[in-house]
């Protein structure tokens, strides 16, 4: 079982919670709330998390819902839709103000490899003389080499096109810029005082594997940039003895933040000796470099944000279509997978037409759901092997209608719709429900029309045998022109017969309704 924890990151606040499945965990302000966060800008049931076990197609994971909050639930940045759920990625920033939170998978193969453990400060009440704030000057205030310097690192963290670059391209620069032995990337993670270090020059880690940073000083640089000196004439311990022993002589530590955000901190120390002046110049260069890379996390970070709302979003309504075609499945076992089928010859006939990406998304998707409204059929008339009678086959009839109402008030399935209502019109007009004649019928009613009757004609059913494809593809050209768009018919019948006979032959179409 992977370790999910909530790691808070805000000023003046400490709370780590591991999250236990099977859940689900409310986050509130209200004392009932598996996570409470006691103040007035959370709403009393504000968030939930939502355990999915894990399948075989995927691992389990936790999914966050905003609950109809004032203030929102904001993850990397991006305010969730009221009631839309979100599966969580390990070192996603969640907002609920003004709490901010990183989540960690401790068993992510990328956490994994980078945590290490933090080696603790001598004594951590130390006096805040010992960590000094620094101010970041603006860059029009260093020297010409710098700004040259400033402007190379610039364009390498601009070029960077995911995460892990920017914090390569983070460290490099910074390196580059300060001339400090040791830089890193890094963020507090999971429990105790471990840290993730995502990128680093140099070596940040002594001989035992632990993280040579003083945790002290990493809990200031939540409040701005600081800097360290070892001092061997200060007495008394505190930063200045913590860092002789760890055989730095100066240290600086950044906050990687944009607009509230923290995407973690960058970490520098040297072994050389150097004066208040230097050190604090050379906190502002590595203090623009931050600047610049929290800029393209950020944009980086919103363009991923989008891409996985969008595919959650569309894993959804899939799955919600799936289930709804099983439900069709179950009604009528003699035609179980009829819509998979259908969806793979449109798929077919589409490639046969060159016809571009999309549309081929779009049509394979049509035949997915073509037959939805068969839900509202009666199932001992969907069962029937005898003879229709009127009444039963006007029922039939209904369920390309019934199947666009269903799916007319759901904007994503806008682009199917033609194909779910007109794939039992006919070319000649003699089809269902509205008789339309040539191409007033839609390309995806006369793609869905072709596949439907040819998955058809190649199944078993109860009252008939199925028949072979050659047999199928004959009766596709002798109705060209009348059932069939002629064109259209053409294309299908282009496809080598092998390929069709293949898909059929996997295709196990009669189902004992017992």
């Amino acid at each position: 079982m992977a370790d999910f924890w909530l790691v808070c990151e805000t000023d003046n606040k400490d709370l780590r919670r591991q999250l236990a499945p099977p859940g689900p965990i409310t986050i509130g302000r209200e004392p009932s709330c598996g996570i409470v966060l006691s103040d007035g800008g959370v709403s009393r049931q504000h968030a939930l998390l939502q355990w999915n076990p894990p399948t075989t197609q995927e691992p389990g994971h936790w999914r966050i819902k905003d609950k109809g909050s004032t203030g929102g639930t904001f993850v990397n940045g991006m305010r969730l839709e009221t009631e839309r759920t979100l599966a969580l990625q390990h070192g996603d920033h969640i907002e609920i103000a003004p709490w901010k939170f990183d989540f960690i998978n401790q068993e992510s193969p990328i956490n994994m490899s980078r945590t290490v453990v933090m080696s603790g400060d001598k004594d951590n009440s130390l006096e805040s003389s010992r960590i000094e704030r620094v101010r970041i000057s603006s860059p029009s205030t260093f020297a010409h080499n710098q700004l040259l310097l400033l402007l190379d690192s610039s364009a390498a963290i601009h070029k960077a096109t995911d995460e892990s670059s920017v914090y390569q391209a983070l460290v490099h620069a910074a390196a580059k810029s300060s001339q400090f032995e040791n830089v890193a990337f890094v963020r507090a993670t999971g429990q105790g005082e471990a840290v993730e270090v995502l990128a680093q020059v140099g070596n940040i880690q002594d001989p035992g594997g632990k993280t040579r940073m003083s945790r002290t000083m990493l809990r200031q640089a939540r409040q701005g940039p600081v800097v360290a000196k070892a001092n061997e004439a200060v007495e008394g311990g505190g930063i200045a003895m913590s860092l002789q022993g760890m055989n730095v002589r100066c240290a600086i530590c950044i906050p990687v933040e944009l607009s509230g955000m923290l995407f973690g901190f960058l970490y520098l120390d040297d072994r050389k000796q150097c004066d208040d002046a230097m050190l604090t110049i050379t906190a502002s260069v590595a203090g623009t470099v931050a600047d610049t890379a929290a800029q393209t996390l950020k944009n980086i970070q919103q363009a991923a944000m989008v891409q996985r709302l969008e595919r959650d979003q569309k894993e959804t309504f899939e799955g919600i279509t799936h289930a709804l075609i099983k439900s069709i499945d179950g009604k009528d076992p003699y035609t179980k997978d009829h819509c998979k089928h259908v969806a793979e010859f449109a798929k077919l006939l589409a490639q046969a037409a060159n016809l571009s990406e999309a549309e081929i998304e779009k049509i394979t998707f049509c035949g997915i759901m073509h037959d939805l409204g068969k839900m509202f059929v009666k199932e001992e008339v969907l069962r029937k092997v005898e003879r229709l009678t009127d009444e039963e086959f006007a029922q039939i009839k209904l369920h390309p209608e019934r199947g666009y109402e269903i799916l007319h008030d759901i904007p994503q399935m806008h682009d199917v719709l033609p194909g779910v209502l007109e794939h039992h019109e006919k070319w000649d007009g003699s089809g269902y429900p509205r008789k339309l004649v040539g191409k007033q019928i839609s390309v995806l009613g006369r793609i869905i029309c072709i596949a439907d009757c040819f998955d058809a004609m190649t199944s078993n059913r109860a009252y008939r045998p199925a028949r072979n494809v050659a047999q199928a593809l004959a009766e596709i050209e002798r109705c060209l022109g009348t059932h069939f768009d002629p064109e259209l018919g053409k294309v299908f019948l282009s496809i080598p017969i092998e390929k069709l006979e293949e898909r059929v032959a996997k295709h196990n179409h009669f189902k004992d309704p017992a």
